[in-house]
């Protein structure tokens, strides 16, 4: 005879996941636990779907290996109204208010960045953009004849200021994030953003503070504040189209919440008392008068009356119910008073069951999703291989200052990788 483990699942939030990769750490980290029977981490969702043997394992436990990733978790409030979903609702909402505000201040100092870079452009060297652009000098020497007492070193310090908030403040989780995933000894999204937004903004700086000092040695005093600024800008843009794409994923399963009632009135004795849905037990006796919404599932004790199912069957017309009959809750009562006892409350109910099979068909991945999902996973570090191997073809064979020309395709590899754009496309779609 063969036996079978006991086996529980549950769904435990997540937050700080950005990218596949990230997932994907998660979704392994997970599914090497013992007593792990399967996983799953959905980035859209922020949310694993663990099945585990109850005997090995545990949910808080569970919550403990995320953590050691170093994303975040906590298991799901044990209301058991759903209410935990309405807050995720909510505090997605509240992530892309945060991150539009990031967005418009990023893309204006962006803005400001390039316009501001153009006075230190030279024609002959400038890549395309900033040559159409070149024009635009000359008409901010002839309409703002001020700025042409501004020195090189001026213009540079100005860029700095511009781009200091980007860093600092709109863009201060991309940093934080890659050198949490370097304490974990795995790389992400963030880490390519990190490295290459990093080294950028400090050569600039170097450029910026000991100018002279590099201009002694032969190099010249370039700065990428624009560059580190758009990508900054740009990136926060994808951050909050996905995260208006989770706003949206979510907004089913708040739906359906809205469909519960907020009270119930129940019979104690010989009165009526109104009491919040939280406190509805079984066995209770339940009044539903005409027009209400029926508080849980239950069977009806005396009184006749019309129940609108649509909610359940898609069906317009009313169905007729009399004492015997059973009664779904969130329903709504379309004729005559009637008592019924309840049977199910809280998870247990149909509605509860339904958002459950909602959140768990939003946790799912399609095959082409997990395909996506390991060639992110893989991605990060190959780009990185990328970029060292190509600092050292350009440091043994470019033109001098090979180390500079070096510094700069390296890090051109490393700000125009993006090994999310298809782990994100495909679960969005």
């Amino acid at each position: 005879m063969t036996s079978t483990l006991p086996s529980q699942r549950c769904t435990i939030p997540v937050s700080g996941m950005h990218c596949a990769g990230c997932s994907s750490t998660v979704q392994r980290t997970l599914e090497s636990a013992p007593g792990v029977m399967s996983a799953n981490v959905n980035l859209l969702t922020n949310s694993a779907t663990v099945d585990f043997n109850p005997e090995v394992t545990s949910p808080d436990h569970l919550v403990h290996v995320i953590r050691e990733t170093g994303y975040g978790a906590e298991l799901p409030s044990h209301d058991e109204h759903g209410d935990h979903h309405a807050g995720m609702h909510d505090h997605a909402h509240g992530d892309e208010g945060r991150l539009g505000l990031k967005v418009i201040v990023s893309l204006v100092a962006a803005v400001l960045a390039m316009v501001f870079s153009i006075p230190l452009a030279d024609s002959a060297t400038a890549d395309p953009l900033m040559r159409v652009m070149m024009p635009l000098a000359d008409g901010m020497r002839r309409w703002l004849p001020w700025t042409n007492r501004i020195s090189a070193d001026g213009w540079r310090y100005l860029l700095l200021a511009i781009t200091l908030p980007v860093v600092f403040w709109a863009g201060r989780h991309f940093y934080t994030r890659a050198w949490a995933a370097l304490r974990r000894k795995s790389a992400d999204m963030y880490t390519l953003i990190a490295l290459g937004t990093g080294a950028a903004f400090l050569f600039s700086l170097a450029s910026t503070l000991a100018d002279d000092w590099l201009s002694a040695r032969g190099v010249e005093p370039h700065v990428y504040y624009e560059a580190v600024t758009w990508i900054i800008a740009l990136i926060l843009l994808g951050n909050l189209l996905e995260a208006r794409a989770r706003t949206r994923t979510s907004e089913a399963i708040r739906r359906l919440i809205d469909l519960r009632p907020v009270t119930a009135r129940v019979i104690r004795g010989d009165r009526e008392e109104e009491i919040p849905l939280e406190q509805l037990g079984v066995g209770d006796i339940v009044l539903v008068r005409p027009g209400e919404k029926i508080a849980a599932d239950g069977v009806i004790l005396e009184g006749n009356s019309y129940v609108d199912e649509s909610m359940l069957t898609g069906e317009a017309m009313p169905t007729a119910k009399a004492p015997g009959a059973k009664v779904v809750g969130s329903t709504i009562n379309r004729g005559g008073s009637f008592r019924f006892r309840v049977t199910q409350v809280g998870r247990d109910t149909v509605l509860s069951r339904i958002i459950h099979l909602v959140q768990e068909a939003q946790g799912s991945k399609a095959p082409i999703q997990r395909l996506a999902d390991r060639i992110s996973a893989v991605f990060v570090p190959v780009v990185i291989l990328i970029a060292i191997a190509t600092f050292l073809a350009w440091s043994l064979v470019g033109p001098p200052p090979a180390y500079l020309h070096a510094l700069v395709a390296a890090v051109t590899v490393l700000i125009i990788a993006c090994p999310c754009a298809m782990g994100l496309a495909v679960p969005t779609a």
